[in-house]
């Protein structure tokens, strides 16, 4: 018989429940995905297939609306937002989980942020949002100026590169 019952000491595993149901965060946007076009080439296999393979996945959905600027230059430009995050931003979903967490703090509603993303893409009102938490004393309604830019990006006059630009010249001063 044995008596030993030892553990190994390295397999200590703890389970981390996260509530937060964004799916903007952790998974593709679905209904990018289900938009994403599927072209037949003249094998009969799709672009999206690996080497012809019918039974590959098809490559992952990516979204045409990312911001045109890089997302290094945005967090060069507006450092300020790298005090709420959780850590270090690296990657889009991380600067719109960021986004998300200095939105009430900045006064801004539900509906007004989600106006934004639908109507700029979620990276696009993260790089917004974090723009305005720049020149945050200088804004006398965060939640009103986000819905007169979401109205403009409906209308397809609105980028937000040159709040980056602008924000680079008045750094630069």
């Amino acid at each position: 018989k044995t008596n030993n019952m030892n553990t190994n000491e390295l397999q200590i595993e703890q389970h981390y429940q996260n509530s937060n149901t964004n799916l903007y965060d952790s998974e593709l946007r679905q209904e990018g995905a289900k938009a994403a076009p599927v072209e037949k080439m003249n094998n009969g296999s799709s672009i999206g297939d690996v080497e012809g393979d019918p039974d590959a996945p098809p490559l992952p959905y990516q979204d045409s609306r990312l911001p045109n600027i890089p997302l290094g230059l945005v967090l060069s430009v507006c450092s300020e937002v790298q005090t709420y995050a959780d850590g270090p931003i690296r990657h889009w979903h991380e600067l719109v989980r960021a986004a998300d967490l200095v939105r009430p703090m900045m006064g801004i509603s539900p509906s007004a942020w989600e106006e934004a993303k639908a109507a700029m893409g979620p990276e696009e009102a993260a790089v917004v949002i974090v723009a305005m938490l720049e020149r945050f004393n200088e804004i006398k309604s965060p939640g009103g100026y986000l819905r007169h830019l979401a109205a403009k990006a409906t209308d397809g006059a609105f980028s937000c590169g040159p709040m980056i630009m602008a924000l680079m010249r008045r750094e630069a001063a």
